[in-house]
């Protein structure tokens, strides 16, 4: 199936300027003004800026994929969802009595301005460290709300609240609205509608895929609620849901481009790096690092990629900030080439204005020369993650052709579907007699889709639904 000349523009256009507020034509009369010139045109630029072979090799090759993907959609238990909606109506139910009990007087809890008075000025909880708004009102994000657990139990419900209730909102309803329906004599013999979700190729700066309508990509996965509304999505009669994990993805990919030798060697040698990690900023030797220094470390190894600060380190570990401070500069110390390389590529993007990952995939960063140190700062993150999460992006997108190309050589398209891709993960569903070869080559596929200084490293599992993965 040829790509359409609008869909291959929305993507050039993307790579050019991933972070343009929109790239797709939406718009009937925009569709009918685009020429095949502008695709000439935009073309010599991707070729200009060294974006092409993303264009060609990892972007183009997608488009079908995806568009089969939201065609086929996963299975979903429709009896089961109506079930948890109750489940959920009752759980709110009885949280929203506790927080009135609590706070004396009925209010909105899903108002921000009405809880901050709730809070703040009825109950009087001790505001030190809280932020206020621009309306001078107390903030009450969930950060916040974390800080204030302890200074009043009202809090606790507050947040199961949310929870829940954000849980129902935007996972289960919309799952049951937006699922196909199935008819009078399908839903008799036990037949559920399928969701189709629609994955986003240019949505992101990074490159990485998302998907709306609904988003299946940020249903919690550890939260108890989180594991019910999963364990909804199931396999058709006489297949199995088969999932697919690059394993430490991020970390193999910094351990890549900064060349730093311990991650280089744990990671060839197929040892722990979270443990390896604490072990150096600890300073104790590998048999008595404990599962809470492990813990740490494994925050640590995935806050550097994102930039993280003392403050969030604290936040997320219970360490104060001093002590965080110290574990940020121990963990640079032991792992010097990578604060090497994140020093050299904010100074190479300073001087060109752009960063960009192995495969040449860019993204401009204006304001990373700015006065304004918050912007510079911002900036200077996105500089050290995108070459990472960019790179993350383009392997998961290789995987997913590599694997296309291998079900359609096996002639299985009718056993074996590609139904999801939730960051670092792939989901199929998978006829029950072709499971087991078809598992070993998928992850093989997914293994050698690319070639790091590291192994990629796959780990799969199967079940009857969601949740079981």
């Amino acid at each position: 199936m040829a790509v359409e000349l609008s869909k291959k523009i929305e993507i050039a256009r993307w790579l050019i300027d991933p972070d343009h507020p929109s790239h797709e034509a939406t718009d009937g009369e925009a569709r009918q003004q685009i020429s095949p010139n502008d695709l000439a045109l935009l073309e010599k630029r991707l070729k200009e800026a060294g974006l092409f072979k993303v264009y060609e090799e990892i972007e183009l090759p997608l488009v079908e994929i995806l568009e089969e993907m939201h065609k086929i959609g996963i299975k979903v238990n429709l009896e089961y969802l109506a079930e948890l909606s109750s489940e959920l109506e009752k759980e709110i139910s009885a949280l929203v009595k506790k927080i009135y009990k609590l706070s004396g007087k009925e209010f909105n809890i899903n108002s921000p301005k009405q809880l901050s008075e709730i809070l703040f000025k009825d109950l009087k909880i001790e505001t030190s460290g809280i932020l206020t708004r621009k309306t001078g009102a107390f903030a009450t994000d969930y950060e916040t709300l974390l800080k204030l657990k302890d200074r009043h139990p009202i809090v606790e419900f507050i947040l199961n609240y949310r929870e829940v209730f954000k849980i129902k909102s935007t996972y289960v309803d919309p799952l049951r609205e937006l699922a196909d329906k199935p008819t009078f004599a399908e839903a008799s013999a036990g037949k559920n509608g399928r969701v189709h979700t629609t994955f986003v190729q240019t949505g992101t700066g990074t490159g990485r895929l998302s998907s709306n309508n609904p988003n299946l990509q940020n249903i919690p996965i550890l939260s108890e609620w989180g594991k019910k509304v999963r364990k909804a999505f199931v396999a058709e009669t006489g297949f199995s849901l088969a999932a697919f994990d690059y394993s430490q993805i991020e970390l193999r990919v910094l351990a890549t481009v900064s060349g730093d030798p311990k991650m280089t060697k744990a990671f060839n040698n197929d040892l722990d790096i979270h443990k390896i990690t604490a072990s150096n900023i600890y300073n104790v030797p590998l048999e008595k690092v404990t599962s809470e220094m492990r813990s740490a470390a494994k925050t640590l190894n995935f806050g550097v990629i994102y930039g993280m600060g003392p403050d969030a380190f604290a936040r997320a570990t219970g360490f104060n900030r001093a002590e965080a401070q110290k574990f940020i500069q121990e963990y640079f110390s032991d792992f010097i080439y990578v604060k090497r390389w994140q020093e050299k590529t904010i100074q190479k993007a300073k001087e060109v204005g752009y960063v960009e990952n192995l495969n040449g995939r860019r993204r401009l960063l204006p304001n990373i020369n700015w006065p304004n140190r918050r912007f510079a700062a911002e900036a200077e993150r996105i500089a050290t993650n995108m070459p990472i999460q960019g790179l993350a992006a383009d392997i998961i997108k290789l995987a997913m052709t590599c694997v296309d190309r291998m079900i359609k050589k096996n002639k299985w398209q009718n056993k074996v579907r590609m139904l999801l891709t939730i960051h670092d993960e792939l989901i199929f569903e998978i006829k029950e007699d072709t499971l087991k070869d078809s598992m070993m080559l998928i992850q093989s596929e997914m293994e050698n889709a690319y070639k790091l200084a590291v192994p990629l490293k796959v780990d799969k599992a199967s079940g009857k639904n969601w949740s079981e993965l």
